[in-house]
Order: structure tokens, then C-alpha cells, then sequence
């Protein structure tokens, strides 16, 4: 019997379970690479973390089909068709849990190429972009390889992770949450009514998002904002910033509160956010520095969309992650509740000159 005690207490400090008992909710097979990794491995776990475990093997066997897997060992198994994709169990007269994926080395790879694929394509715009649901990505297990520790298999899980790009993962994470624009102008919408609990609603989101964004500049794989708040303790940025969000986030404004007071330090704190953002993705080499985003804004413009005040200030909004000294979001804020334009230095009409709108496009984000 393989014994991996020794590895999970150096990784996680945890050695009072039943070794025995986790063995026989994985169903290991002699060839397998065995991945220890979620909370309790990247530092944001709990003493009642589940233990998260990735089985990769050489080819698919009985584990991988519904009617050869052992389901009656298990609480909860999950399925794609007659594809046994997880299980989940918990040890006996413990909290803790056993959540098993089941991949094999090929899924793998091919996972890695799509992301790949998928990197490029995220390089050539400057979009938010959220279609990612019908991609061959699992984003959650690309986020685990970057950091999980192989507890069998070691030197074949160090080939198979050679083609691991922690820093794209992290920038395809980043592209995920930063830059909706239609997110702001909802909450100017409902600012411009008056309706200051909606458009705190809509503040708390754009800022949840923006401020993931920052951890993933950072290097942070993870989409999960679970555990956001730990997250951002751990970078090297003011720790009033993140203590300030960690607050309103978690605890919000209070009855009784000021709706509207609470959605301008929102937009306060995501104006900071911005502001570390800009200073650390220049040192990210996977991601796409200030000149290069100002390129692919540049060529996402036209003249037939440049000369009304809502492009001019969907473009306030959007430079602001690579662009310092634009109106704050207070000011953009006032502008398009007045529905005006607010000033800015972006050279909206220089960039537009002599383009002409694509043919059969219609410039929306996938």
C-alpha cells in the first residue's frame, strides 16, 4: 500500500486522519499520479478542508465508467454522460471530507492546448470576456496543477506539468473579471433612478471582480473569491486598501446606512485597485502591458462609434486598467447621470481616424 502521510502532514501540518480509510475513497492504481491540492494546500484551507485530490492516470479504466465505478463506497459521485468525472466522501466519524477528480494524462494535455489556444485569443482583445463555458477548460483544474503537490507519480507529473503556464492561467483569470464596461453602466442606470441599493449591489460586484482581478495580476490562479479576502493579505499592496475592502465586503454598510455614501467608496476602492493593478502588470510578463492594451483598445475603435459621449466614456472606463491619471469613477459617474462625456486625455479621435467599422462584426464581447 502506497503511504503518503508524511507528504500530506509536510503540506498541510495534518497527520489525525485515517490513512487507510482516505486510500479507499480514491481507488488508486499502482501508475497513477496522485495530486494533493485546494485549501488546504495553497494556504486558505481550515481544520474541516476537504482533502482535494486529482487521480491522473495512464488511460481510462473501470474508475471512469458509471457502471464499473464503485459508487455504492461513496456519498455523492458525479457524472458527464457515462463519464465518471468525481467522487465525494467523508471519513468516518470525521468532518472531513474526500473529494476525488479522476482525469487521464491525455485529458490533461489536451486541456493545456486549449488553454493555450485560449491565452492567445485572450492577448488580441481588451474585452471583459466570459464566454468561456463551451471551452475545452477546466478552470478550476488548471488552477490546482499550478500549485498541487504530487503525492505519487512525482516524475511524471513534473513532465505533464512542464506545459503548465501558471502566468496565462492567471491572465485568462484577470480577462474574466476586468473591464465590463455594461457592469458600470448598469450601476449608473440605477444611480441616474435613484435607486441606490440596486447600484450598490451592482458596486459590490464590479469590485469583488476588480479586485480579483488584482490577486490574479499578481499571479493568483484561482477564479473562486471564496477566499478573496485572505488573498489579498498575502500581496504586496497597502494593507488599508485591503483591509478596507475586506470590511465592506464582508460586512457591508449597516442598516440603517447611507446606500448611496457606501456605492462612491465602492468606486473609491475600485480606483485603487486600478491604481495597483496598472503598477503590477507591467512586471507580469504573461500579461499585456500598458502600451499593448492602449494598441488593442486603439484598434477596436472606429469612426463610426467614436463621436457620441457613451463611447467616449466607455473608453474612460476601460483604459483606466492600464492608463493612470483618467477621471476618477466619481466623476464618470456624475458625467453619465448628466449624460455628458466626462473630459479625458485619450485620443479618441486620432485613434478613430481614417478606420472604418468591420465588415459583419458586432463588437461584443464572446
Amino acid at each position: 500500500m502506497i503511504s503518503f502521510r508524511h507528504h500530506v502532514a509536510a503540506v498541510t501540518g495534518m497527520d489525525d486522519f485515517d490513512e487507510e480509510a482516505v486510500l479507499a475513497r480514491i481507488h488508486l492504481a499502482a501508475d497513477d499520479i496522485l495530486l494533493l491540492s485546494g485549501s488546504l494546500v495553497d494556504g486558505s484551507g481550515t481544520p474541516s478542508s476537504d482533502f482535494d485530490f486529482c487521480v491522473i492516470a495512464r488511460t481510462r479504466d473501470e474508475r471512469f465508467h458509471r457502471d464499473t465505478f464503485p459508487r455504492d463506497r461513496h456519498m455523492r459521485y458525479y457524472t458527464s454522460g457515462d463519464r465518471v468525472k468525481a467522487s465525494f466522501d467523508y471519513l468516518p466519524h470525521s468532518l472531513l471530507g474526500v473529494d476525488v477528480e479522476y482525469w487521464t494524462a491525455e485529458e490533461v494535455s489536451a486541456m493545456l492546448a486549449a488553454h493555450d489556444r485560449l491565452y492567445a485569443q485572450m492577448r488580441g482583445r481588451a474585452r471583459k470576456s466570459s464566454g468561456f463555458a463551451a471551452s475545452a477548460v477546466d478552470f478550476r483544474v488548471l488552477s490546482r496543477l499550478t500549485y498541487a503537490v504530487p503525492l505519487t507519480g512525482a516524475a511524471a507529473f513534473a513532465e505533464l506539468a512542464a506545459a503548465v503556464r501558471p502566468g496565462r492561467i492567471a491572465y485568462t483569470a484577470f480577462r474574466a473579471a476586468v473591464g465590463s464596461y455594461p457592469d458600470f453602466r448598469d450601476l449608473a442606470g440605477m444611480w441616474a433612478q435613484g435607486d441606490h441599493e440596486s447600484a450598490l449591489v451592482a458596486a459590490r460586484k464590479l469590485g469583488v471582480d476588480t479586485f480579483r482581478g488584482l490577486t490574479h495580476v499578481h499571479g493568483n490562479t484561482n477564479r473562486n473569491p471564496k477566499y478573496l479576502g485572505r488573498f489579498l493579505t498575502r500581496l504586496p499592496v497597502p494593507a488599508e486598501l485591503t483591509d478596507r475592502f475586506r470590511t465592506l465586503n464582508a460586512y457591508g454598510i449597516g442598516a440603517g446606512a447611507d446606500a448611496g455614501e457606501a456605492v462612491l467608496e465602492w468606486l473609491d476602492l475600485i480606483d485603487l485597485a486600478f491604481g495597483e493593478i496598472r503598477a503590477a502588470r507591467e512586471k507580469a510578463e504573461a500579461f499585456v502591458g500598458r502600451a499593448g492594451f492602449l494598441d488593442l483598445l486603439r484598434g477596436e475603435l472606429h469612426e463610426s462609434m467614436a463621436w457620441n459621449a457613451e463611447i467616449s466614456n466607455e473608453y474612460c472606463f476601460r483604459a483606466r486598467e492600464a492608463e493612470p491619471d483618467l477621471p476618477s469613477l466619481r466623476e464618470l459617474l456624475a458625467a453619465m447621470t448628466a449624460r455628458e462625456a466626462a473630459p479625458h486625455h485619450l485620443p479618441l479621435r486620432q485613434w478613430a481616424e481614417g478606420r472604418a467599422a468591420p465588415a459583419g462584426e458586432n463588437n461584443k464581447s464572446a
